[in-house]
Protein backbone atom coordinates (compact mmCIF):
# COMPACT_ATOMS: atom_id res chain seq x y z
CA UNK A 1 0.00 0.00 0.00
CA UNK A 2 1.39 3.03 -0.86
CA UNK A 3 1.33 5.62 1.76
CA UNK A 4 0.22 9.08 0.66
CA UNK A 5 0.37 12.56 1.75
CA UNK A 6 -1.31 16.14 1.41
CA UNK A 7 0.67 19.28 0.77
CA UNK A 8 -0.25 22.34 3.47
CA UNK A 9 0.94 25.46 2.56
CA UNK A 10 0.12 28.06 4.92
CA UNK A 11 0.90 32.42 4.95
CA UNK A 12 2.46 33.73 2.32
CA UNK A 13 5.89 34.70 4.10
CA UNK A 14 8.99 35.21 2.26
CA UNK A 15 11.90 32.21 3.26
CA UNK A 16 13.81 35.01 4.13
CA UNK A 17 11.94 35.97 7.43
CA UNK A 18 12.28 32.60 9.25
CA UNK A 19 16.26 31.08 8.78
CA UNK A 20 15.43 29.54 11.97
CA UNK A 21 12.34 28.84 13.94
CA UNK A 22 11.54 29.00 17.18
CA UNK A 23 9.95 26.25 19.36
CA UNK A 24 9.17 25.54 22.42
CA UNK A 25 8.42 21.93 24.34
CA UNK A 26 5.79 22.18 26.57
CA UNK A 27 6.35 20.24 29.34
CA UNK A 28 2.98 18.98 31.62
CA UNK A 29 1.68 15.55 32.49
CA UNK A 30 -0.99 13.45 30.88
CA UNK A 31 -2.78 12.10 33.28
CA UNK A 32 -4.73 8.56 33.05
CA UNK A 33 -7.97 9.86 34.23
CA UNK A 34 -8.54 12.71 32.13
CA UNK A 35 -7.77 9.99 29.28
CA UNK A 36 -10.31 7.63 30.47
CA UNK A 37 -12.98 10.67 31.06
CA UNK A 38 -12.57 11.85 27.61
CA UNK A 39 -13.40 7.80 25.36
CA UNK A 40 -15.90 7.85 28.31
CA UNK A 41 -17.55 10.80 27.33
CA UNK A 42 -17.06 12.81 30.83
CA UNK A 43 -14.36 15.13 29.69
CA UNK A 44 -12.56 17.04 32.20
CA UNK A 45 -13.38 20.60 31.83
CA UNK A 46 -12.94 22.16 35.52
CA UNK A 47 -11.20 25.63 36.03
CA UNK A 48 -8.29 23.55 38.17
CA UNK A 49 -7.24 22.10 34.85
CA UNK A 50 -7.57 24.77 32.92
CA UNK A 51 -5.82 27.31 34.85
CA UNK A 52 -2.12 25.82 34.82
CA UNK A 53 -2.34 25.47 31.04
CA UNK A 54 -3.64 29.22 31.11
CA UNK A 55 -0.33 30.22 32.49
CA UNK A 56 1.88 27.71 30.45
CA UNK A 57 -0.12 29.76 27.73
CA UNK A 58 1.11 33.31 29.42
CA UNK A 59 4.41 32.71 29.91
CA UNK A 60 4.93 31.41 26.52
CA UNK A 61 3.68 34.26 24.93
CA UNK A 62 5.77 36.63 26.70
CA UNK A 63 8.71 34.59 26.46
CA UNK A 64 11.83 36.81 24.37
CA UNK A 65 15.11 35.32 23.59
CA UNK A 66 18.38 37.30 24.43
CA UNK A 67 18.14 38.46 21.11
CA UNK A 68 14.28 39.69 21.06
CA UNK A 69 13.51 36.74 19.65
CA UNK A 70 9.51 35.44 20.20
CA UNK A 71 8.20 31.73 20.01
CA UNK A 72 7.07 30.58 16.72
CA UNK A 73 5.85 27.21 17.44
CA UNK A 74 4.52 25.61 21.13
CA UNK A 75 3.89 21.62 21.06
CA UNK A 76 2.44 19.70 23.96
CA UNK A 77 2.27 15.86 24.36
CA UNK A 78 -0.54 13.49 22.58
CA UNK A 79 -4.26 13.41 23.85
CA UNK A 80 -3.18 16.62 26.57
CA UNK A 81 -6.01 18.90 25.30
CA UNK A 82 -9.72 18.51 25.87
CA UNK A 83 -11.46 18.89 21.86
CA UNK A 84 -13.57 21.81 23.53
CA UNK A 85 -10.42 23.36 24.18
CA UNK A 86 -9.48 23.77 20.54
CA UNK A 87 -11.67 26.89 19.52
CA UNK A 88 -9.54 28.40 22.58
CA UNK A 89 -6.24 27.20 21.58
CA UNK A 90 -6.91 28.89 17.55
CA UNK A 91 -7.69 31.74 19.17
CA UNK A 92 -4.55 32.26 21.19
CA UNK A 93 -2.61 31.33 18.00
CA UNK A 94 -4.22 33.58 15.93
CA UNK A 95 -3.75 36.68 18.65
CA UNK A 96 -0.04 35.61 19.87
CA UNK A 97 1.10 34.95 16.53
CA UNK A 98 2.35 31.48 17.89
CA UNK A 99 1.97 28.00 16.07
CA UNK A 100 0.25 25.25 18.03
CA UNK A 101 0.87 21.72 17.66
CA UNK A 102 -1.12 19.20 20.56
CA UNK A 103 -2.80 16.39 20.81
CA UNK A 104 -6.74 16.08 21.36
CA UNK A 105 -8.14 13.66 23.64
CA UNK A 106 -10.48 11.13 22.74
CA UNK A 107 -13.53 12.27 21.03
CA UNK A 108 -16.08 9.62 20.61
CA UNK A 109 -18.51 9.47 17.72
CA UNK A 110 -21.19 6.58 16.72
CA UNK A 111 -18.96 4.47 19.49
CA UNK A 112 -15.60 5.39 17.48
CA UNK A 113 -13.03 7.07 19.46
CA UNK A 114 -10.99 9.56 17.32
CA UNK A 115 -7.33 10.49 18.82
CA UNK A 116 -6.73 13.52 16.73
CA UNK A 117 -3.66 15.79 16.19
CA UNK A 118 -3.88 19.53 15.90
CA UNK A 119 -1.83 22.49 14.14
CA UNK A 120 -3.29 25.76 14.72
CA UNK A 121 -0.75 27.80 12.18
CA UNK A 122 -1.44 31.70 12.44
CA UNK A 123 -0.76 34.02 9.22
CA UNK A 124 -1.03 36.92 8.05
CA UNK A 125 -3.50 37.30 5.47
CA UNK A 126 -2.62 39.65 2.19
CA UNK A 127 -4.97 42.07 3.77
CA UNK A 128 -2.48 42.11 6.58
CA UNK A 129 -4.79 41.04 8.91
CA UNK A 130 -3.95 37.51 11.05
CA UNK A 131 -5.58 34.78 10.68
CA UNK A 132 -5.30 30.87 11.61
CA UNK A 133 -6.15 27.48 10.10
CA UNK A 134 -6.57 24.94 12.22
CA UNK A 135 -5.71 21.28 10.82
CA UNK A 136 -6.61 18.06 12.59
CA UNK A 137 -5.99 14.90 11.62
CA UNK A 138 -7.00 11.42 12.99
CA UNK A 139 -4.30 9.28 14.49
CA UNK A 140 -3.91 6.48 11.92
CA UNK A 141 -1.79 3.85 13.58
CA UNK A 142 -3.40 2.99 17.19
CA UNK A 143 -0.42 1.44 19.67
CA UNK A 144 -1.45 -2.06 20.70
CA UNK A 145 -1.94 -1.26 24.05
CA UNK A 146 -4.25 1.84 23.48
CA UNK A 147 -6.70 -0.56 20.89
CA UNK A 148 -7.19 -3.05 23.90
CA UNK A 149 -8.05 -0.29 26.02
CA UNK A 150 -10.55 1.21 23.96
CA UNK A 151 -11.73 -2.21 22.68
CA UNK A 152 -12.64 -3.58 26.13
CA UNK A 153 -14.46 -0.31 26.98
CA UNK A 154 -17.03 -1.33 24.29
CA UNK A 155 -15.50 1.42 21.63
CA UNK A 156 -13.82 1.06 18.20
CA UNK A 157 -10.64 2.51 16.37
CA UNK A 158 -11.13 4.19 13.18
CA UNK A 159 -11.12 1.96 10.10
CA UNK A 160 -10.36 4.68 7.64
CA UNK A 161 -7.03 6.56 7.73
CA UNK A 162 -6.39 9.88 7.11
CA UNK A 163 -3.65 11.14 4.71
CA UNK A 164 -0.15 12.61 7.15
CA UNK A 165 0.53 16.92 5.96
CA UNK A 166 3.37 18.00 4.75
CA UNK A 167 2.65 21.82 6.30
CA UNK A 168 5.03 24.25 5.05
CA UNK A 169 5.08 27.29 6.99
CA UNK A 170 7.12 30.42 7.94
CA UNK A 171 9.91 29.33 5.48
CA UNK A 172 10.24 25.69 7.14
CA UNK A 173 8.99 22.80 5.94
CA UNK A 174 8.12 19.77 8.67
CA UNK A 175 5.00 16.63 8.96
CA UNK A 176 3.96 15.47 12.62
CA UNK A 177 3.30 11.96 13.71
CA UNK A 178 0.90 10.64 16.74
CA UNK A 179 2.80 8.67 19.23
CA UNK A 180 2.78 5.53 17.87
CA UNK A 181 2.82 6.39 13.77
CA UNK A 182 6.67 6.82 14.23
CA UNK A 183 7.20 2.97 15.01
CA UNK A 184 6.41 2.57 11.23
CA UNK A 185 9.56 2.84 9.00
CA UNK A 186 7.12 2.73 6.13
CA UNK A 187 4.91 5.97 7.44
CA UNK A 188 7.95 7.87 8.37
CA UNK A 189 10.08 7.47 5.02
CA UNK A 190 7.42 9.41 2.64
CA UNK A 191 9.22 12.29 3.89
CA UNK A 192 12.88 11.80 3.43
CA UNK A 193 14.34 14.84 2.05
CA UNK A 194 11.28 16.71 2.40
CA UNK A 195 11.30 17.76 6.26
CA UNK A 196 13.42 19.98 7.98
CA UNK A 197 12.09 18.80 11.07
CA UNK A 198 9.34 16.47 12.26
CA UNK A 199 7.46 16.57 15.51
CA UNK A 200 6.84 12.94 17.87
CA UNK A 201 3.28 14.14 19.90
CA UNK A 202 3.72 11.30 22.38
CA UNK A 203 1.88 9.46 25.39
CA UNK A 204 4.37 6.96 25.97
CA UNK A 205 5.70 5.36 29.24
CA UNK A 206 8.39 3.15 26.52
CA UNK A 207 10.61 6.08 26.99
CA UNK A 208 14.06 3.52 25.99
CA UNK A 209 12.38 2.37 22.87
CA UNK A 210 10.81 5.57 21.25
CA UNK A 211 14.66 6.81 22.18
CA UNK A 212 15.82 4.74 19.61
CA UNK A 213 13.00 5.01 17.62
CA UNK A 214 13.41 9.09 17.13
CA UNK A 215 17.55 9.22 17.09
CA UNK A 216 16.83 6.58 13.88
CA UNK A 217 14.24 9.01 12.70
CA UNK A 218 16.53 11.89 12.67
CA UNK A 219 19.68 10.38 11.27
CA UNK A 220 17.40 8.30 8.60
CA UNK A 221 15.67 11.37 6.84
CA UNK A 222 18.56 13.44 8.01
CA UNK A 223 15.88 16.16 10.14
CA UNK A 224 15.52 17.70 13.37
CA UNK A 225 13.02 15.91 15.16
CA UNK A 226 11.20 17.37 18.04
CA UNK A 227 9.63 15.08 20.51
CA UNK A 228 7.14 16.01 23.13
CA UNK A 229 5.99 13.08 25.45
CA UNK A 230 3.63 13.23 29.12
CA UNK A 231 5.93 14.66 31.62
CA UNK A 232 5.06 12.09 34.02
CA UNK A 233 7.31 10.05 31.60
CA UNK A 234 9.55 12.39 30.39
CA UNK A 235 12.20 12.54 27.22
CA UNK A 236 10.83 15.69 25.79
CA UNK A 237 13.52 16.51 23.66
CA UNK A 238 14.75 17.92 20.22
CA UNK A 239 17.46 15.54 18.53
CA UNK A 240 19.39 16.78 15.71
CA UNK A 241 21.28 14.56 12.45
CA UNK A 242 24.36 15.20 14.27
CA UNK A 243 27.25 13.25 15.95
CA UNK A 244 26.70 11.27 19.16
CA UNK A 245 27.89 14.48 21.19
CA UNK A 246 25.72 16.86 19.47
CA UNK A 247 22.62 14.78 18.65
CA UNK A 248 20.42 16.11 22.04
CA UNK A 249 20.72 19.87 22.31
CA UNK A 250 17.47 20.23 24.40
CA UNK A 251 16.14 17.79 26.54
CA UNK A 252 13.51 17.54 29.92
CA UNK A 253 13.35 14.49 31.87
CA UNK A 254 9.62 15.14 33.20
CA UNK A 255 8.57 16.40 36.35
CA UNK A 256 5.51 17.88 37.74
CA UNK A 257 6.03 21.46 37.39
CA UNK A 258 3.98 23.01 34.12
CA UNK A 259 6.75 24.41 32.04
CA UNK A 260 7.92 24.64 28.51
CA UNK A 261 12.08 24.58 27.10
CA UNK A 262 12.82 26.67 23.74
CA UNK A 263 15.17 25.78 21.01
CA UNK A 264 16.04 27.38 17.43
CA UNK A 265 16.24 25.55 15.03
CA UNK A 266 18.53 26.54 12.20
CA UNK A 267 17.07 25.78 8.70
CA UNK A 268 19.46 27.34 6.82
CA UNK A 269 22.27 25.48 8.00
CA UNK A 270 20.70 22.12 7.90
CA UNK A 271 19.46 22.89 4.59
CA UNK A 272 23.34 24.36 3.46
CA UNK A 273 25.08 21.34 4.57
CA UNK A 274 22.25 18.91 2.64
CA UNK A 275 22.62 20.35 -0.52
CA UNK A 276 26.03 20.15 -0.73
CA UNK A 277 28.38 16.31 -1.83
CA UNK A 278 30.07 13.97 0.79
CA UNK A 279 33.46 15.33 0.27
CA UNK A 280 32.25 18.73 1.95
CA UNK A 281 30.24 17.20 4.20
CA UNK A 282 32.08 14.82 6.28
CA UNK A 283 34.10 17.13 8.04
CA UNK A 284 31.38 19.05 9.38
CA UNK A 285 31.38 19.95 13.13
CA UNK A 286 27.49 20.32 13.17
CA UNK A 287 25.58 17.51 10.93
CA UNK A 288 26.59 13.97 9.84
CA UNK A 289 27.06 13.33 5.90
CA UNK A 290 23.29 12.88 4.10
CA UNK A 291 22.16 9.18 4.28
CA UNK A 292 21.90 7.44 0.66
CA UNK A 293 18.97 8.38 -1.02
CA UNK A 294 18.27 11.52 0.04
CA UNK A 295 17.15 13.61 -3.32
CA UNK A 296 19.34 16.92 -3.56
CA UNK A 297 15.55 18.45 -5.95
CA UNK A 298 13.61 18.11 -2.47
CA UNK A 299 16.61 19.82 -0.44
CA UNK A 300 16.44 22.45 -2.97
CA UNK A 301 12.84 23.06 -3.28
CA UNK A 302 13.08 23.34 0.55
CA UNK A 303 15.58 25.72 0.19
CA UNK A 304 13.11 27.95 -2.50
CA UNK A 305 10.34 27.31 -0.23
CA UNK A 306 8.31 30.77 -1.21
CA UNK A 307 10.24 31.95 -4.15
Amino acid sequence: MTIKFDTVKVGFESPDLHKKIQIALANIPVWISNIESSYLEKPNHTKERLKPISELLNSVSRWHGSNGEKIDLLIFPEVSIPHAWESMIVAWARKHHIGVICGLEHNVVAGIAYNDILAALPFKTTSKHWACVPIRRTKRIYSPNETFVLENEGLQVPSTKDKYHLFQWRGASFAIYNCYELASIEDRTIFKGKVDFIVGSEYNRDVSYFSNIVESVSRDLHCFVVQVNGSQYGDSRVVSPSSSEKMNPLGIKGGDNLTFLTMSLNLKSLRNHQRKGYGLQKDSDDFKPTPPGLDIKDVKARINLGK
